[in-house]
Order: C-alpha cells, then structure tokens, then sequence
C-alpha cells in the first residue's frame, strides 16, 4: 500500500516537470514563430518601401530630363552653359520627396590617358602601401602577354588577350588588373557622426572612359580624394567635401578653397559638359507625414551633342547608361531633406 502511494506521488512529479518542459518548449517555439513573423513583416514593409522610392527616383530622373529638354530661363545655349552653376533640384510630392543631381563627368581624369605615375598616386591617395601600389601598376601596363600556340590553321602564335589598357571602354576593365580588387574600384565606405554612409572613393570615381582631355575638375562633382592627390591638405578637402554636402544650395566652392587652405596643382572649373549623370535619391512619405529612411538612388548618364540644323531631325541627347543602383554622398545626409510635408492640394 505504501509502495503505490509512493508510487503515484512520482508519477505525479514527473508528469508536472513534463507539463512544464512541454509549456518551455511551446512558448520558446511561439516566441520564435512571432519573432520569424515580425522581421518579415519588416523586411516586407522595407521591400515595398524601396521599390517605391525606385519607381519615384526614376520618375525623379524624366523629370530632370525634361529640366534639361525645356527649362532654359531664357539664357539659351547647351546644358553645359545654362546649368554650369544648377545641379540640384528638389521635388516634394505627396508619395515622396526627391532629390535630383547633375553630376559631371568632367570630375574625373581621362581613362585613356592613365600614366603609371598617376595610377600609383591615385593607389596610394586609396590607402594602397608603395610595394602594393607598384606591383599593380607594374601588372597594368605589362605588355608580357602570353602567346597561346598556333593552329594548323594558324601558323603563327597569337596573343591571348590584348594589353589590359588597350580598350578601356569601361571603368570596370581595370579589374582585369590583378591586384585592383572592388572595393579598390568602387570604393569603401565610412560611417559619419550622423549616421550615414559616405563613400571614401575609388578609381570609378576618378577615372572616366567618356573623357578625352583635361580641362580642369568640376568642384560639383569632383571626389574629395581626387583632391587630395592631386595636393590639397586631407583636412581641407574634408571641409570642402563638409561644405558641399551641408547645405542644398550650391556654394560658390571656387571663391572658398583659399580659405580652406587648399593647394591644388589642377584648376577647378564649373563645368556641366557634355557627359553627365542626372542621379536622382528618394525617400517615400510615411502615412504620419514623416519620411522613411529608406533611400533608392538611381542614375541616367546621358551624352549632349551640338545639334547640326541639316539634320534637325536627329535627337542631340544619349542615354548611355543606367545605374539602377547607385549612392549620393549629398542625399545620405539628413540635412538636406526637408522636414515639412507638402501641402494638401483639394481637387
């Protein structure tokens, strides 16, 4: 008798510590059933966020194109004249706000003309060690390119591959360097006080195949770094990169690099050209009013060529490239969006 007592008093614990290691493993599998549902809900949530503000930055892109196609103020003349000193436009809609820019190709160096004296020093302004910076150089303008055997319908070897700078009708090509990895070409990345990213540059945003000659650097739209190899103290240019991004309205940066202090060997022209992107950035409207820190930049470079009154009926515009994912150092920064959202408008 006392045995079975004894007996039911366990089978009473072990089925009670049961009960709870079941409740233990039912709630952690709820609570991680919940925590699967919520960040999906919010990757969802960021997904339909960015491909708003894609659709509104392409939008905000035709709308910079038709600046260019029809907004002269009277003045006449190319892009390159009438928008030498106009490179940002800000457009504030009820789904969204967005920020347009036209960014010059004239802020960079000819491709074509690339030196190994200055492959190295755009190397070493990229944070490249003087062995690094030389064997890559010496690896891009080798000319031991590797003969590959004849044929029986061949007599003569032929070379495998061209030398790597012959083309160069892409930036991208000078990956075929070895040594030059991405982040040397796109660049890398560092997080400012505010919370946004800006790229510290790469040789895409010092190099340009659509460039024949040099003309001096666009201080819209030239890299801070590009600068500083070509002389300006790193501190100066970092204030000049800090006045370029803190305020929408271009600044008159040619009258203000004396003041910073600056020594550079290349002159600073404002010069829209005739290659140039019009990148646009945009955020989409929140139903409480705010802006989402979601942002979608997308790029159009288009080519401008003088048209000839013989043959009128032939477009002077080329869209030579899109960029559906591309950054803006200028639309990272908080300070140049507007906080106020636009006024509602009764039909």
């Amino acid at each position: 008798m006392l045995r079975t007592q004894h007996f039911r008093r366990a089978s009473k614990g072990t089925a009670l510590l049961a009960v709870l290691w079941l409740t233990a493993a039912l709630s952690a599998i709820a609570l991680s059933v919940a925590d699967t549902v919520r960040a999906e809900a919010e990757r969802g949530i960021s997904a339909q966020e960015s491909m708003k503000a894609y659709y509104l930055a392409r939008g905000a892109v035709a709308r910079g194109l038709f600046i260019l196609h029809n907004v002269d103020d009277g003045a006449g003349g190319p892009p390159a004249e009438r928008f030498a000193n106009r490179r940002r436009f800000y457009f504030q809609e009820e789904l969204g706000d967005s920020l347009v820019e036209f960014i010059s190709e004239r802020g960079k160096l000819p491709l074509r003309s690339l030196t190994p004296q200055l492959l190295n020093t755009l190397l070493l302004t990229l944070g490249q060690s003087p062995d690094s910076a030389a064997g890559i150089v010496g690896q891009a303008f080798s000319q031991g390119a590797q003969p590959i055997q004849g044929s029986g319908q061949n007599s003569q070897p032929v070379p495998a591959f061209r030398p790597l700078l012959a083309s160069m009708e892409n930036v991208e090509e000078l990956l075929l360097v070895p040594g030059i990895t991405s982040e040397l070409l796109y660049g890398r990345y560092s997080r400012m006080p505010d919370g946004s990213l800006v790229n510290l540059g790469g040789l895409s945003d010092f190099l340009s195949p659509n460039l024949t000659e040099n003309s001096g650097l666009d201080p819209y739209s030239v890299h801070p770094s590009l600068l500083v190899a070509f002389g300006m103290d790193p501190a100066a240019a970092r204030n000049f990169s800090d006045l370029r991004r803190s305020s929408f309205d271009p600044i008159p940066f040619l009258l203000r690099l004396n003041s910073l202090g600056s020594s550079v060997r290349m002159g600073l022209r404002a010069d829209l050209g005739e290659v140039f992107q019009i990148k646009a950035t945009a955020r989409v409207r929140l139903p409480n009013g705010t802006l989402s820190q979601t942002r979608r930049t997308v790029a159009l470079m288009v080519k401008y060529t003088t048209p000839n009154p013989r043959y009128f009926w032939i477009s002077p515009w080329t869209h030579l490239r899109w960029y559906d994912q591309s950054t803006s150092d200028f639309a990272s920064s908080n300070a140049v969006w507007l906080t106020t959202p636009p006024p509602v408008t009764k039909q």
